[in-house]
């Protein structure tokens, strides 16, 4: 286990954000979670994981793009 580490991204819709962390987390056994959101001009999540490693952290991002992109793609998320 690994000390915690919180990091912020940005992020349209928190509950596309909370599915795939929720994939994620059960295809690759970590605990990323949302610990805040923050709505201003930009909307960005903080969150938090102790089970991890770097990789994780960039691929859960990549994970979620392709997600976003897909949504996009079927006309289910703007721009």
């Amino acid at each position: 286990m690994r000390q915690r580490f919180e990091f912020s991204v940005f992020c349209n819709d928190e509950e596309n954000l909370t599915k795939c962390i929720d994939w994620y987390n059960s295809n690759y056994q970590t605990d990323f979670r949302i610990i805040r959101m923050v709505y201003d001009e930009v909307t960005f999540a903080d969150i938090e994981v102790t089970k991890y490693n770097l990789y994780d952290v960039f691929e859960l991002g990549h994970q979620f793009g392709i997600m976003e992109q897909k949504l996009r793609e079927q006309g289910k998320l703007d721009w």
